[in-house]
């Protein structure tokens, strides 16, 4: 009973997006127009795109992440006070009329502070009630804002055992610049930690590539020097690394 309504679920927001496609076009032609925050989103893991229903007429690109990632904020420019940005988190679902729930709401930012992409408090209420994962009846949202100005994220969630199938990136393409290597995936460079092909590299917030000892949210790895792939189960400088890279 539970796949025959997951199947007719799905049917009916096929059905939608269809009968809906010219509202779809007037909301990304709105989108466009609207000022975007001149501050950027960097999950800390890198996942492979998505389309996610919006609930209301589009369907966007987005990520699926775990109930544990998170990620960091960036400024486009100098000019940009991250106190004056505002993060608000949202919860959308589809059952009926499409409802959106605003679950948090964060005043000023700070540049290279580890923020949730879910809320935990969303995340033991929705567990709680067996919902998290219900990915055809709901979606997640992260929205900045400065002024007038908006940008949004939208996400879907999957446990975290099940991340690296959607974590592993194969279609992008290696780029070298006069700064260092980057990977070009879907228009844009990868920033923060990424599986490329089976191996784990990290990148910097310019999209540069990095090697050798790195720390990330306190603890050590390494990234070999010639191909930047974070090594493992190895000995390095007289450290032990375990099986995920940690420095002992």
């Amino acid at each position: 009973m539970k796949r025959y309504e997951s199947v007719k679920r799905l049917s009916v927001l096929l059905a939608a997006a269809v009968i809906s496609m010219a509202a779809a076009f007037v909301s990304e032609a709105r989108a466009v127009s609207n000022t975007e925050v001149p501050v950027t989103l960097h999950l800390d893991m890198n996942s492979r795109k998505t389309s996610i229903y919006d609930g209301y007429s589009s369907y966007l690109l987005g990520n699926r992440v775990s109930e544990i990632d998170t990620f960091i904020v960036t400024r486009d420019n100098n000019n940009v006070n991250l106190d004056d940005v505002i993060l608000n988190y949202y919860l959308i679902t589809y059952g009926g009329n499409t409802q959106k729930y605003l679950e948090c709401t964060v005043y000023g930012l700070k540049e290279g502070q580890h923020y949730p992409v879910i809320r935990p408090e969303t995340v033991e209420r929705e567990t709680a009630s067996g919902q998290l994962y219900e990915n055809l009846e709901r979606s997640y949202m992260v929205e900045l804002m400065l002024g007038d100005a908006k940008k949004q994220y939208y996400f879907l969630v999957y446990p975290e055992s099940e991340m690296n199938e959607y974590r592993n990136i194969l279609l992008g393409k290696w780029v070298q610049s006069s700064a260092g290597w980057q990977y070009r995936y879907q228009d844009e460079n990868l920033t923060s930690w990424a599986l490329i092909n089976g191996q784990w590299y990290y990148f910097g917030t310019d999209g540069i590539m990095k090697t050798g000892w790195q720390e990330y949210k306190g603890q050590w790895f390494y990234l070999d020097p010639e191909s930047g792939v974070m090594r493992s189960n190895c000995r390095i400088n007289g450290y032990e690394l375990d099986s995920n890279g940690v420095r002992i």
